[in-house]
């Protein structure tokens, strides 16, 4: 298993999508302009990074998964259907597979928005300092 981290998780979701929804354009982050009915945007608007026991933290990464619908509230609910079902288990691009600890959606405003967590434990190895080399010099 290789090293963990938000990055890999948010690249792991847009890929999931990305495979689910092949027309549809996945932005990522703050689009000004250009999406259209049925793109998706994925944000990660909270992350949490707490120490456990010794060299071991949580981390608790949400993800913001948003649908602007081609057609209305039907649309809403099939893709949330969908995405439910694909971002249970996610792969990262390091081909770590991912379970989905949390998931809740929501339309606001006529948007679809799947918030999805994915906590985790990471173990940070401790760094040994290793002490200086020390020359004896004996006279006798």
């Amino acid at each position: 298993m290789s090293d963990i981290n938000f990055s890999s998780i948010y690249d792991g979701v847009t890929l999931a999508v990305h495979a689910a929804f092949p027309a549809a354009h996945v932005y990522g982050g703050n689009v000004r302009q250009g999406i259209k009915p049925g793109d998706f945007n994925v944000i990660m608007p909270s992350a949490g990074h707490v120490k456990q026991v010794g060299r071991r933290y949580l981390r608790t990464p949400t993800l913001d998964v948003i649908y602007y619908p081609a057609t209305g509230m039907g649309d809403c609910y099939q893709t949330a259907d969908i995405l439910v079902r694909v971002l249970e288990s996610i792969t990262t691009p390091e081909g770590d597979l991912i379970h989905c600890t949390s998931c809740e959606w929501s339309v606001d405003d006529g948007v679809l928005h799947v918030l999805v967590g994915y906590d985790h434990y990471t173990y940070t190895p401790l760094e040994q300092e290793l002490m200086e080399t020390l020359d004896i010099e004996m006279e006798g």
